[in-house]
This record gives C-alpha cells, structure tokens and sequence, in this order.
C-alpha cells in the first residue's frame, strides 16, 4: 500500500550508466576530436547547470582499438586516424568538498572493431547485439558520477558538451538507443552516530536479512560485519553490509526486481573528525547491484524511477524496523554537503522488515519433521548439509555415510521443503534453517543421550543394591536433567527438562512423575517442590508464535520452585 507522507528525503550518490547512440553515427566522436585537436589537446571551460557552476574539462585518451581495415568502417564511414582515440569530459561543482561531479567516457563503436591486446594479439570487442544488427557506427558514453540525482546526467552532458564546443544534439534523450543501460546507482542517509547502533547490532536488520533470507550455499552470499577502522581502532558498524539477490529481495519486497546492498559505513577517518563533521557520522546506503542477476536494467526515465523507489523503499525499510524517526528533526539525521536532512514529500512504500513470517515458515518446517520423526538417512543427510563447508551432491552425501544414492535421493524427495536439489547439487534453503536443524540434531543427540544414560543409571542403581523406587527416580532423573545428589542436599536441586514439546500441561505431567516417584522413596517433599525448574518451549502451532509472542523460536523457562508447577 503507498504511502504518501512528508519523510527524510534520501540523497543520490554514485552512479554509472552506458548512453548509446547511432543516431548521428561516429560524427559525435569526430566532434569531439576536433574541439580536442583546436584546444591543443585539453579545452577547459565553466558552465552553468542544474542550479551549480562547474568546472568542465574536455581531454583524450588513448586506446587500444585498431583504426577499421582500409580506413573506412562496415557502415562506410571513413576513419583516417593512425590511432584511435578515446575522449572525456570531466566536470565538477564548485563548493568546499568537490564530491559533486561526473566523468563522460566516450568510446566509438563499429561492427567488427578490433583491439590490440598488451600481448600483441588482437580480440575483437564484442558490441550490442541490436547496435550490431542495425549496421550503423555508435557512440557508448560511459557516464559514472556521484551526488547527481540519476534523472540529471543527460542535461549534465548536453551542458559540457556545449561548454567544451561540441554540439548537444547529438545526445537527445529521445537519440539514446534502448541497449543503453545502467550499471550503479545508491541512494544514502546520513545517520546520526548516536542513533545509528540499531541499524548495524547483531539484531539489526541488516544481520537479519542476511540470516534469514540468504541461501546456506548460494551462488553469492555476502554480510559483511566489521568494527575495526583502517587503523585498528575499534568503531562499531565501521562497514557492515548485506546483499540480496532478486529472489531474496521478492520475500521482502514482492513488488521489487533489483538485487540490492544494504550498507551501513564510516569514512576512514570518522573517529579523528569532531561530532560537529558531517563526516564523524555514518551513512546507510542502498546500491542497485547489477553482478548479482542475469538481466539488465535499462537508461529509461521510467526505469530511473523504479530505481529511485526501491532503493528508498529499502532504506525507509530498514530505518524504521530499526526503530529510527522517518521524519527529520532532533538527532536521527546528520546533514552534510549534498544530504539536506530535510524532509519530502514520498509516495514510496514505507514498511519494516518483519522477517517474521519467512522465519515462522522456516519453523514450522523444521518442527514439521522433528514432529514426524526423521529416518537414519535423513538425519545423517541433513547432518552432513550443516557441517559440510562448500557445495555437495547426493553422491557425495551418500559416500560420507556409507549409505547406497537412491536412499539419500529418497530422503531428499522426502525433504524437499527443507533443501533445495538441483543440477547435482544440494543446500539447505536458508542459513537460518541450517541452524534450526542444527539444533534439532543436537536436541535428538541429547534426547538419545539422555535415554541411554537413564536406562545405565537404573542398572546401575540396581546392582548398587537400591530398591526399585530409587532406581525409577534415578532414571527419571537422568531423563529429565534433574541431579538426584543435590536434590537430596537441600542446597538447591535443579531440574533441567530441555525442551518439552506440548507446553505448560506437559511440563507439568513430567513433574509430576518425578514427583510421585520422589514421594515412593519417602523423601522429603519439600526438597523437590523447591528445586528450580528449566526448560526451552519450542513455538507453538502452525502460526508459531512463541510464549512471548515474539520470533524467538525458543523461550528459556525458569520457575525457582516446582510446587507452583503442581497445582
């Protein structure tokens, strides 16, 4: 649901972007090596845009394509150069910190284009297949920049190709080719260092989305957590990130495509500056992360946009599940050169990260089968997915537990709620399933452990020459985690359940045992009912919720007296 309120207005920062064009074929790039050739290598201008003054530069540099065969292109235009040359335009805001500005990299395009490699060889240099197609010469500007919103860089370029003598119309926004796409794009807050701590703890949101929503063994997974600065000091969320891809991005964002990093980060210097510089206080930046899907996003005003939301949506996301103000004022936000700390008006979708559901998902499936009892296979399978560190295939699985392939394949089938199997390899979904089946595992270890212990002790208490009353309490007692010598002490018994599936009514039942069987032996009530009692209630139901009604998928119990429990 939008919606639409006045809240802190993000900031853009970088940006890079391929313009290209075949409207005018190579005549831009001869242009521009004419305006190059008149000002004896370099022309340097100022300029007017976008409310700024700037410094514009126009300079070359050279390459490494080879001049087309012939001297003429498969299009026909003619090349006479000995060497070809690349051309830029540099230009830079004037004001005190000299981070507003962009870089205009402009490389000619012809079909079948050579380059000479550093070896001597020669490749050639692969070029849009639709460019290619049409058989026409191209231009690719390479546009990279920072604080610049990202719907500005064409009227940036238009204004320093005037500035520089060559002209704008061959960069209309209508003449940029629909292969042009974009490469970067981040969008920032700056956040006051006092009230930044919730963003980057190791319950933040940041840690969270990485845990819960992250494959175990996915082709890419990053969270990056680190404290220390460049030079040892300790700076809690110094750089902490995490990446999503656009599956993991849909679980949060069903309306979302672009995969994402969130980042939490201090300049390297911060801990030298004054509470007074912008720069002592951290930003939280959302990028657009181009490398982590195979698909491309397009230079469109429409496709601007949609990069301008989502990247927003995720910060306003991220603050406000963090607990922070939306709104500027007070001493949530620091402004600095470009970041106004000011607020706008925003149709973005303002949501938290309530990564409940996914998490409650992930529950259920586990208890799903502690509940319907899991097979040696399957807890051997499931054991070695944990533990193991890399990529592995049911073949491996099954030669780790001398087990025959189809069994393993059989157990998959089986778990296919739990793993994901396929193109010969296997992984559990989540790194937050694989600790909820770690624990598992551990638990049914512990369970088993427990039950061989009781059944030892209930020998052993026989041979000791104790009556069949004892004996049962002491394996009740190795059942359930309760020590029989200190109960008998009366310095404070301690009766330790683990974790009791059917809550309260079951914690009860088990006390209750323990104490009719205390009460055979013509002990002294009072040292049990005044032992304190501890136990893990897993979620409860297929909603999950926790005794708390929190995520929490186990809540510690502790009651100092087990009378309280029998009534």
């Amino acid at each position: 649901m939008t919606d639409q309120r006045r809240i802190i207005e993000p900031q853009c920062h970088e940006f890079t972007a391929n313009w290209n064009t075949n409207a005018h074929g190579l005549r831009p790039w001869f242009a521009l090596d004419s305006a190059v050739k008149d000002g004896g290598g370099s022309v340097d201008a100022q300029m007017n845009a976008l409310g700024d003054t700037w410094d514009a530069t126009l300079y070359y540099q050279e390459s490494a394509v080879k001049p087309p065969s012939d001297g003429e292109t498969p299009a026909g235009s003619t090349v006479e150069h000995e060497t070809i040359r690349e051309f830029r335009i540099r230009v830079e805001a004037h004001d005190d910190v000299g981070e507003r500005k962009a870089n205009f990299h402009f490389r000619p395009r012809w079909l079948g284009m050579e380059a000479e490699k550093d070896d001597g060889s020669t490749v050639e240099l692969p070029i849009p297949e639709q460019l290619a197609n049409t058989n026409t010469d191209a231009l690719n500007v390479r546009i990279s920049g920072s604080n610049i919103h990202f719907a500005e860089y064409g009227d940036l370029l238009r204004a320093a190709c005037v500035a520089v003598d060559v002209s704008d119309h061959y960069f209309k926004e209508s003449e940029r080719h629909h292969t042009s796409n974009i490469q970067d794009g981040a969008r920032y807050v700056r956040v006051h260092t006092n009230s930044s701590g919730p963003i980057h703890a190791r319950t933040g949101p940041l840690v969270q989305l990485a845990h819960v929503l992250e494959n175990d063994r996915s082709g890419y997974r990053k969270l990056v957590q680190n404290d220390t600065d460049n030079h040892g000091a300790n700076l809690p969320g110094f750089y902490h990130t995490a990446t999503l891809g656009p599956d993991r991005v849909k679980e949060v964002f069903p309306n979302h495509a672009l995969p994402v990093e969130l980042k939490h980060y201090y300049e390297k210097e911060a801990l030298a500056r004054s509470m007074s510089d912008p720069l002592r206080h951290p930003k939280l930046e959302a990028a657009y992360q181009v490398s982590r899907w195979d698909e491309t996003m397009r230079y469109t005003s429409e496709k601007i946009d949609q990069l301008v939301t989502e990247l927003d949506e995720w910060l306003f996301a991220t603050l406000a599940d963090a607990g922070l103000d939306l709104r500027a004022g007070g001493k949530t936000y620091f402004k600095d050169a470009y970041f106004e700390a000011e607020n706008a008006l925003t149709e973005a979708n303002v949501v938290t990260l309530d990564l409940t559901e996914v998490r409650h998902e992930q529950e259920s499936v586990v208890y799903k089968h502690l509940a319907g009892g899991m097979s040696p296979v399957e807890q051997e399978t499931l054991n070695t997915l944990v533990t193991d560190g890399g990529t592995i295939s049911p073949q491996d699985i099954a030669e780790q537990n001398d087990r025959h392939r189809d069994s393993v394949y059989s157990a998959l089938q089986g778990m296919n709620d739990l793993v994901e199997h396929q193109h010969g390899s296997v992984k559990l979904k989540s790194t937050y399933l694989s600790e909820l089946v770690a624990d598992a595992l551990d638990e049914a270890k512990k369970a088993v452990g427990r039950a061989t212990s009781a059944a030892a002790e209930a020998v052993n208490a026989e041979k000791r020459g104790l009556d069949e009353n004892t004996s049962a309490f002491v394996a009740w007692a190795e059942r359930h985690g309760a020590n029989y010598d200190e109960l008998r002490s009366r310095d404070g018994g301690k009766v330790d359940l683990g974790t009791v599936e059917g809550g309260m009514s079951e914690v009860r039942r088990i006390l209750r045992e323990g104490h009719d069987l205390w009460e055979s032996m013509n002990r002294d009530l009072v040292d049990f009912r005044t032992a304190t009692v501890k136990w893990k209630e897993p979620v409860n139901g297929s909603t999950l919720k926790s005794v708390d009604d929190t995520s929490t998928r186990y809540e510690n119990r502790y009651v100092p007296e087990v009378f309280r429990l029998l009534r």
